[in-house]
């Protein structure tokens, strides 16, 4: 299979007003979502039904149970940029362990018949289940992926709406990159991002990785609160989220 597993680590490093990082161990995946069907036949991995792992449609894209994601990607791209074809369509994303998981950042790559990246979505989750995703259309071909965006989605408490995200990202057979650095007017204030090496994704690395990082997707929802609550003593302020009713969309490039 192209899919695989992926180890690495997530890094977070607050530079302004005040220094606070941390960085932890992530366990995650690179599918390819033509592949469900041959990932699904694995003893200790099922598609949207429980299993030590799980990869469900109800938790990206359009968080409709009975619709690949993939769908959903092509048919934005299809109507924001009139380009019809059927990508290769690959998500990295934390999957589902015990039945739980949660995803700060998925990101999708739309490849052409050459392994080129044409597409990139960050599909971007709070802690309060709201979702955005931002369509991006590469132009220039180059090793890492540079794009510079305006924030569009309430994600933390610690970080207003009027920013500005730069992404740089890098995805060959030997690694996965993803850095964003947040700015507020020309000054950078955040630096996060993941990095990941991938392994087979079959039974014996699935149980061994799970040995070795026992109940990752649960751990993920606890550092967020942790570091959350080590954040606030330090800024002693915060800013309220707005309403928001459905899930959205942004198109850039």
């Amino acid at each position: 299979m192209q899919s695989s597993l992926q180890l690495g680590s997530v890094f977070h490093n607050r530079i302004f007003p005040y220094n606070h990082q941390f960085k932890y161990k992530t366990l995650s995946i690179l599918i390819n979502l033509e592949e469900l069907n041959n990932i699904n036949k694995l003893f200790l991995f099922s598609i949207n039904s429980f299993n030590l792992f799980s990869f469900f449609f109800k938790d990206h894209g359009e968080r409709n149970e009975n619709n690949n994601p993939k769908n959903f990607i092509l048919k934005n791209i299809a109507k924001k940029f009139n380009d019809k074809k059927n990508y290769s369509v690959y998500l990295y994303c934390t999957p589902s362990f015990f039945g739980y998981v949660f995803n700060p950042i998925s990101v999708y790559l739309c490849k052409d018949q050459r392994n080129k990246i044409k597409y990139i979505c960050y599909e971007v989750k709070n802690t309060h289940h709201e979702q955005h995703c931002y369509f991006i259309k590469i132009k220039k071909k180059s090793k890492i992926i540079y794009s510079e965006l305006k924030k569009k989605f309430y994600v933390s408490p610690f970080l207003q709406l009027n920013l500005k995200y730069k992404f740089y990202l890098l995805n060959n057979k030997n690694n996965f990159l993803l850095n964003i650095n947040v700015y507020k007017k020309n000054q950078i204030i955040l630096k996060t991002g993941i990095s990941s090496k991938p392994a087979a994704l079959n039974s014996i690395s699935l149980l061994s990785n799970s040995i070795k990082n026992l109940f990752f997707a649960q751990k993920i929802m606890f550092f967020i609160h942790y570091q959350a609550i080590k954040i606030f003593i330090k800024q002693k302020t915060f800013f309220s989220k707005p309403q928001r009713n459905n899930d959205t969309v942004s198109f850039h490039g």
